[in-house]
């Protein structure tokens, strides 16, 4: 038994080890021409381009006042225009300052938006976005963890001109498929500067 597993073993490592020389001969043009072109998808995030100002309010289960918000951002293409980056920074009332970083891209073979957020108060997100071109609107859906535990999330931005965007957030405990359990609750206006 040994002997027949040693045997499969040496004959995979042979098999494996000669593939790279089964492949085609590729030239440089030839290289050249698999790398994909830029989708013309990522076109529809040029909206959030630019310095922003923000404010809003925010409501927390557990917490019986209204936090104020304020806040600035900065997005930007990065990665010769395949990826959208925003460095953001906000003021959470008594809850002190976040600084987040925020990434989209469009992923052709699943046909959606994905987005990712990463912040000092120890949150990572992932989620997926959609533009419905007659409201002018993106609808978000995200999975995040973080000091809370995990989370889900649902978002809308409306895009109100070229240099406002009107946006609510809700987010529910990872658990609460019904999202019958708020855990906050948030909506602001962004101004393009």
């Amino acid at each position: 038994m040994i002997r027949r597993r040693f045997g499969v073993c040496i004959l995979a490592v042979l098999g494996v080890s000669t593939l790279p020389g089964c492949g085609p001969k590729l030239t440089m043009e030839q290289m050249k021409e698999m790398r994909p072109k830029r989708p013309a998808e990522l076109d529809r995030l040029n909206m959030f381009v630019g310095k922003w100002d923000g404010t809003g309010d925010a409501k927390f289960m557990g917490l019986d006042e209204t936090l104020k918000t304020k806040g600035t951002s900065q997005t930007a293409w990065d990665c010769d225009g395949w990826y959208l980056v925003e460095h953001g920074e906000f003021e959470m009332g008594d809850m002190g300052r976040m600084h987040g970083l925020g990434v989209w891209t469009w992923d052709a073979k699943a046909k959606k938006y994905r987005m990712w957020w990463f912040d000092n108060w120890g949150a990572t997100g992932t989620g997926t976005a959609e533009y419905d071109e007659s409201t002018k609107t993106w609808s978000m859906n995200s999975k995040a963890a973080g000091p809370m535990g995990s989370m889900a999330g649902r978002g809308v931005v409306k895009m109100v001109d070229d240099k406002t965007v009107e946006w609510t957030w809700t987010e529910w405990p990872g658990w609460d498929l019904f999202h019958a359990f708020k855990v906050a609750e948030m909506k602001g206006t962004n101004k393009k500067k």
